[in-house]
């Protein structure tokens, strides 16, 4: 193995647009199936309603978490792509100012 690390940041922050889209995604289904559970409610005994709530204040906490988390990995994916793109620009640049300072080789003519 040599070590070397290969990426392409357009790669990364295609990866980060489809987990935004994955998170969104997860956020309007929750919030859908929330808004139906809190709509049943009503015609619940008050005990199973409780019960219900209980439930559905627990589901909505972890889907924050969830939802959260995937937002975290989308910036993460970004911050690696900008990082990338960087090293890449500063690389580039190093090597055209190395070339510029390159004497012209003598060929004896």
């Amino acid at each position: 193995m040599s070590g070397v690390v290969r990426v392409v940041a357009d790669d990364l922050k295609l990866s980060a647009s489809q987990v935004d889209v994955h998170a969104d995604s997860l956020r309007l289904s929750h919030g859908t199936a929330d808004t139906q559970i809190e709509a049943a409610q009503s015609g619940l005994p008050s005990g199973a309603a409780a019960a219900l709530g209980g439930a559905l204040t627990k589901w909505q906490q972890e889907s924050t978490v969830h939802y959260t988390r995937m937002v975290e990995h989308s910036t993460g994916l970004r911050s690696g792509a900008a990082a990338y793109d960087e090293v890449d620009t500063q690389s580039a640049d190093d090597l055209r100012a190395a070339g510029e300072n390159l004497a012209p080789p003598d060929i004896g003519l």
